[in-house]
């Protein structure tokens, strides 16, 4: 038994891509050992590289401030290594070519979906700060605020589960589907069961899933598995055998459209632990937000989006699959929701910026769930403004990671949270997945975005920004406040930390744009 997982541990296209990328490093280490051998030359070299690579790093406009100070003390620190390692992983030259995929499949998305302003205008004269935040997202995402239809919100995968099977089911035209993971199991399995009959139903089934989220958890060339069964399969941004900045862009997107008239985004990959059907870290809390109407359309253009990008030969035609829409005011009752998707490539940090928005409208309260809180000043001096003005500002991380690195990264930003008056609390059963926030009993935020730097500056995300749809504003309250009876607080799960391990958090802390 021990010989066979240690077979296939290393037969595995991960131990073998990691034996590549260490080898290639090897090489690069080699150079300098010869080069050392004439230390003049070396000398000067490699200063010489690391002073040009650090004059454009400073240069560098879209960068964010933190992220530039990590890599500078890289390469400092170890110059021509450093400067090796920044050239194949940290400079946005290396993945110009996705970059420039990405620009032109986003540009023939716009105009797609109608402006709304109209509706923007109504909004104002209830809520300025709500106007605000939709018109940002209509500039920055040519995607309008919508009506909110039947929103259900889900506050666990396994509540999820028996839902998402009796929809895929009814399906009778097609199924988009984009996630992050999909692993073999009782999850996937029955999803994938309704897939399959579907497809031979003649019901147009498609899948995208990421190649490095998939790497552990999928057999090598399992788009082909899924091709055969007649679903038409993507993977996203395949990875290389040669290190490229583009493996850090990931497609972090959970979603998933059926026949245009219903729509499921949130934080639940395709796994068995997110429905708690496998123990990996505790019980796995997660949620996702299940909704119809309008709204579907601008969910189906982002997931259109990322399938045109990874399979331009089988592309899909926007105006096909999201009509434009003419919503009455009359269809506001229920609220608004616009959903909004981020990228690495847009120039701009879309979801930390609707983050900042959503707390700087904030009067009562604001309650944030996030499995990773690695942030840069500028968000941490936001929420720590916000409780200082008087706000109920209380965040929920999970008490047993997933990555003791990440976990001890996000405890060190306790102290300055609490500091401030932030009540931040730890789940004590497990492992607390869910990216939601919720305040004033007016917005709400549910989508795939962590609080950390990956989501922020790295991945492919998408969200739901609701206003005014109070069944679930309600129900994603009283889930965070259910939750909050089961949590420590983070003071107490921290512990006392001796120096040599707050020495360790402030480092790693210094390093997080780089994880």
């Amino acid at each position: 038994m021990f010989l066979r997982r240690l077979f296939r541990f290393i037969s595995s296209r991960g131990f073998i891509l990691g034996v590549l990328l260490l080898v290639q490093l090897a090489l690069i280490l080699s150079c300098v050992v010869f080069l050392n051998d004439n230390y003049v030359v070396f000398s000067v070299t490699s200063t010489f590289i690391s002073i040009i690579i650090v004059l454009a790093l400073i240069n560098n406009q879209e960068e964010n401030p933190s992220t530039k100070l990590a890599w500078i003390i890289v390469i400092m620190l170890l110059p021509i290594v450093g400067a090796a390692i920044y050239i194949m992983f940290g400079s946005r030259y290396a993945s110009r070519n996705l970059r420039g995929k990405v620009q032109a499949e986003i540009e023939k998305s716009h105009n797609i979906m109608p402006s709304q302003q109209k509706i923007i205008d109504l909004l104002a004269e209830y809520d300025a700060a709500a106007a605000s935040q939709c018109q940002y997202l209509l500039n920055v995402n040519q995607i309008p605020p919508l009506a909110a239809k039947n929103c259900r919100y889900f506050t666990s995968g396994e509540e999820l589960f028996p839902e998402l099977l009796q929809e895929l089911k009814k399906a009778e035209k097609y199924i988009f589907i984009e996630s992050f993971i999909i692993q073999e199991g009782i999850f996937w399995n029955n999803i994938l069961a309704v897939l399959q009959a579907k497809a031979a139903q003649g019901v147009d089934v498609r899948v995208v899933f990421d190649d490095v989220g998939c790497l552990q958890t999928l057999p090598y060339n399992y788009h082909k598995t899924l091709e055969a069964m007649g679903i038409k399969c993507a993977v996203f941004n395949p990875i290389k055998l040669h290190p490229d900045t583009g493996l850090n862009n990931r497609d972090h997107r959970k979603i998933i459209i059926i026949d245009g008239q219903k729509a499921i985004v949130g934080g639940i990959n395709l796994a068995d632990e997110y429905i708690n059907q496998r123990e990996r870290f505790g019980y796995w809390k997660d949620s996702a937000l299940l909704f119809d109407g309008d709204a579907v359309a601008a969910q189906t253009l982002i997931f259109l989006q990322n399938w045109n990008l990874s399979e331009p030969e089988r592309r899909l035609d926007y105006q096909q699959y999201c009509p434009k829409t003419s919503c009455a005011v009359a269809d506001y009752k229920q609220g608004f929701i616009q959903p909004f998707y981020d990228t690495p490539f847009d120039g701009e940090h879309i979801g930390e910026s609707v983050f900042m928005n959503i707390i700087n409208s904030a009067n009562e309260y604001i309650y944030i769930n996030t499995p990773y809180f690695i942030v840069d000043n500028e968000l941490l001096m936001t929420l720590q403004l916000a409780a200082k003005r008087g706000v109920d500002v209380r965040i929920c991380t999970p008490h047993i990671p997933d990555k003791w690195y990440v976990h001890m990264m996000t405890q060190a930003y306790y102290q300055p949270l609490q500091k401030a008056g932030i009540k931040v609390m730890e789940f004590e059963p497990g492992f607390n997945h869910t990216k939601s926030i919720v305040t004033d009993d007016k917005y709400a935020f549910v989508g795939t975005i962590n609080c950390d730097y990956r989501s922020f500056y790295h991945h492919f995300e998408c969200g739901v920004l609701l206003y005014g749809v109070q069944n679930v504003i309600n129900a994603m309250k009283e889930d965070f406040l259910a939750t909050e009876k089961l949590c420590i607080p983070a003071d107490r799960a921290a512990g006392k930390t001796p120096l040599p391990l707050r020495i360790l958090r402030s480092l790693l802390r210094l390093f997080a744009p780089l994880m």
